[in-house]
């Protein structure tokens, strides 16, 4: 450290005794970027026919995102037709909860074959450490969340999911949207300074799609460089669709020990949302079994949502419940 590395020349006896926490951490990072075995280098997405169907079929599987999939599913032509990576503007879906914004990004990278690096905002307390890291004089220091995920992943174009982009609130010193203006201004993200390391990430290849509930929340420098769109929730046949298919991943995960339900079950059970059907089902799915039946009734899904809806009573706290008595002094 703090010296230039010399290569084969160098011999390497151990990390120094000195190091303390953080240097250490720093020193064996960069070792490891040193010996990576792609010599920092990470394919780019160029696409081929077999992704261009891929992402076709996101458009069956996630019904009331057709003008995001036609997006994707032009770049990926463009790509096939010019030889070209894959080039997707930031993008951000916004509208009400449940309404599958984070499956769809999901699926979207799935089609592509490229890693999603799904980053919660809501929960995340430090927008520099989510971009670039901090340098090793601060406590606790790291590399940065996106500049991390570059480094372990295996493509240059990763999807980079931003969930409830809106919630970003991190401490009162801090302003995390200029954080990360950082890694969405393509001049900026094509050499984007890792604190920690102090080396350069190209970034300007990743598929930055946010994910927000109010684009009002968002200052106008951000949502200037993104391509919006609003996703309403689903109604009719597109709710009963999405249905179907909760319902289908669901039969999957309990291995076929029950059946996918029939068209006025899934029509019945269309009344919630996306985010409460999955677990609305399972409870269904569990009063089924208790009665014997791989097959759902409506009366199974009526049931459940009595469980769903049902409110806890409250609870004396204590070693002994209380007990009224007539009269009134008789309390124990």
């Amino acid at each position: 450290l703090g010296r230039p590395y010399y290569g084969h020349l160098e011999e390497f006896h151990g990390s120094p005794t000195a190091f303390n926490e953080a240097d250490q951490s720093r020193y064996d990072r960069l070792l490891a970027l040193y010996h990576d075995a792609s010599a920092g280098q990470r394919p780019l997405l160029i696409a081929a026919q077999e992704h261009v169907t891929a992402v076709g079929l996101v458009r069956t599987r996630c019904p009331g995102f057709e003008p995001v999939v036609d997006l994707i599913i032009r770049s990926a032509v463009l790509s096939m037709r010019t030889g070209t990576p894959i080039a997707v503007p930031p993008l951000m879906l916004h509208g009400p909860p449940g309404t599958g914004k984070t499956h769809a990004s999901r699926q979207i990278a799935s089609a592509l074959g490229t890693e999603i690096h799904a980053i919660s905002c809501s929960t995340n307390s430090d927008a520099q450490a989510l971009v670039v890291g901090h340098p090793t004089s601060w406590k606790a220091a790291r590399m940065g969340q996106l500049t991390e995920a570059l480094a372990n992943g295996m493509s240059a174009q990763p999807v980079i999911l931003l969930d409830e982009a809106d919630k970003l609130v991190t401490h009162s010193s801090e302003k995390p949207y200029n954080t990360l203006l950082a890694a969405l201004e393509p001049e900026s993200s094509r050499v984007l300074l890792d604190e920690f390391v102090r080396v350069e990430f190209d970034l300007s290849g990743a598929i930055f799609i946010a994910t927000a509930n109010e684009v009002a929340a968002l200052p106008d420098f951000i949502l200037d460089r993104l391509l919006t769109f609003f996703v309403a929730p689903q109604r009719g046949d597109a709710l009963l669709a999405v249905t179907r298919l909760i319902a289908e991943r669901l039969v999957g995960e309990l291995h076929g020990g029950v059946n996918v339900p029939s068209d006025d079950v899934l029509t019945r059970a269309a009344r919630h949302n996306p985010r409460r059907l999955g677990k609305l089902l399972r409870l269904a799915f569990g009063y089924a079994a208790a009665g014997g039946r791989a097959a759902l009734t409506i009366a199974d899904i009526v049931a459940a949502e009595e469980l769903v809806r049902a409110s806890p009573q409250a609870r004396p706290i204590g070693f002994l419940a209380a007990h009224r008595e007539e009269g009134p002094d008789r309390a124990l």
